[in-house]
């Protein structure tokens, strides 16, 4: 049986994908400070919309709507319909707090389970068929403990595997250097990881990508290099990093 997929947006990672993410997987895009997650993610949505036809939804637990908007417009000019989407709704970005209360009609419903209850709502409801939370880091801080945090992730990853939408998560490195990668439970459990890298070049820092596992599918182990340009970030499979 033929796999669906969902193609990321990114020229030259879809080929190294066998064609893009298998539908309805989880990928976490890992990466140490200033790498590109945030932007990947983004990406992920504009060119979900533009090529594909299909809404997502941005959830970020730290960083303002404004900022991002802002932030992904100076990184690539060229998204000149980007404000348009928003104005649609064929891109929505907002920034919950998971752990907080939210208002549902009259009354407010506490906890994590109402955060589940949102993504479900916007998946099945509104028709957003991409979803991004930013990031699982900032999402382990409102537990208290490992198996806290353990579960509901669990939780969530179980869910977003029985709707018809297709997860991307980012996650923070301790440093952007390959060396130093240190993976987490969240990289064990995710059906696919990603990783960007800031490679020390002579006086330089070269940017690379890494697809370490997709579950489901072939794809390339190779590290690449990576490029933003000012109509988004592309991948260079055929090339080698140094």
């Amino acid at each position: 049986m033929a796999i669906e997929r969902v193609r990321t947006g990114v020229p030259g990672l879809d080929d190294m994908l066998s064609g893009g993410i298998p539908k309805k997987h989880h990928t976490v895009i890992v990466g140490g400070p200033g790498t590109g997650k945030t932007t990947f993610a983004l990406q992920y949505l504009y060119k979900g919309v533009k090529e594909s036809g299909e809404h997502g939804v941005f959830i970020s637990l730290e960083e303002t709507p404004d900022k991002l908007v802002e932030n992904v417009k100076a990184a690539f000019p060229n998204w000149k319909d980007f404000d348009e989407m928003l104005a649609r709704k064929e891109i929505l970005i907002e920034k919950r707090q998971p752990l907080a209360a939210w208002k549902t009609g009259e009354k407010y419903a506490p906890g994590f389970e109402h955060f589940l209850d949102m993504i479900q709502s916007l998946v099945t409801i509104d028709g957003y068929r991409r979803v991004v939370v930013d990031s699982i880091t900032v999402l382990k801080l409102y537990f208290n403990t490992a198996s806290e945090f353990r579960r509901n992730l669990f939780q969530l990853l179980e869910l977003m595997g029985s709707l018809d939408a297709t997860l991307i998560f980012t996650a923070e490195a301790k440093s952007a250097e390959r060396e130093k990668l240190e993976f987490a439970l969240e990289h064990y459990v995710a059906d696919g990881v990603i990783v960007l890298y800031n490679l020390p070049r002579e006086e330089k820092l070269v940017r690379a990508l890494q697809v370490f596992k997709m579950r489901g599918t072939q794809h390339s182990t190779k590290m690449v290099p990576l490029q933003f340009t000012p109509d988004g970030i592309v991948v260079y499979p055929e090339e080698k990093v140094y």
